[in-house]
């Protein structure tokens, strides 16, 4: 697999045998209840993704993180691990997991049903969107990660600064009462945060697989035109 193709936020499906050796260094970091929850992410019967992560280089491996759909306290499960990139079986990417899943016939929550919608009113605007965060791992693996306080995050492709504004506002508009975030991914391979691009500042946060930098919006810009 050439890792040059994967990008943050990307979900990567690992072999059953990678898994297991994953699983078998959870009890040096967890120990009861957690170390059951991340044991089940590896040796369960769905194939839960790990999503890549920026971290240290290690050649021939793929830093990711895992988390399981329960809760400890109200506080996810979350694992940083590193997997052999030969062991990859599948790759997800954001914009994937709305165009093969978002059409659920009975939404489970209020979240998931709001992710359906907002993609049907992506599609009105030409926009391309993808989703990230529990909303994306429950439509990967129909696994229970969203209940009706899940917040939503949402990955989009450059396109015209008024686009994207009138989608913006739209979205907000029609679902005021969730926490909803947006984050718009650069050729360049930074994201940036869609209501810091509305913002009159000269530099915007850009965030990427290899590091987090202030990126000058008049270099953002050329790509919302």
């Amino acid at each position: 697999m050439d890792k040059a193709q994967l990008k943050r936020h990307d979900l990567v499906f690992l072999s059953p045998k990678e898994k297991k050796q994953i699983a078998k260094g959870l009890a040096e970091n967890f120990s009861g209840e957690a170390l059951a929850l991340a044991q089940e992410i590896f040796t369960a019967d769905r194939n839960v993704p790990g999503i890549v992560r920026r971290s240290e280089k290690i050649a021939g491996s793929i830093a990711l993180g895992f988390v399981h759909h329960k809760r400890i306290a109200d506080n996810r499960l979350r694992i940083a691990a590193y997997a052999d990139e030969n062991s990859v079986t599948g790759i997800m990417t954001p914009y994937e997991i709305l165009q093969r899943k978002a059409y659920a016939a009975d939404p489970r929550t209020r979240c998931m049903k709001a992710v359906g919608e907002l993609f049907a009113l992506a599609q009105s605007y030409g926009l391309c969107i993808g989703v990230l965060g529990s909303a994306g791992l429950e439509l990967a693996t129909e696994l229970p990660y969203t209940d009706d306080a899940s917040d939503i995050d949402f990955l989009l492709q450059p396109a015209k600064y008024e686009t994207l504004k009138e989608f913006y506002e739209a979205a907000k508009a029609k679902y005021a009462d969730i926490n909803m975030d947006f984050e718009v991914d650069f050729p360049n391979g930074y994201g940036v945060k869609l209501a810091e691009i509305f913002m009159d500042t000269k530099t915007v946060l850009g965030k990427s697989l290899d590091d987090v930098n202030l990126l000058h919006r008049q270099d953002i810009m050329k790509y919302l035109k």
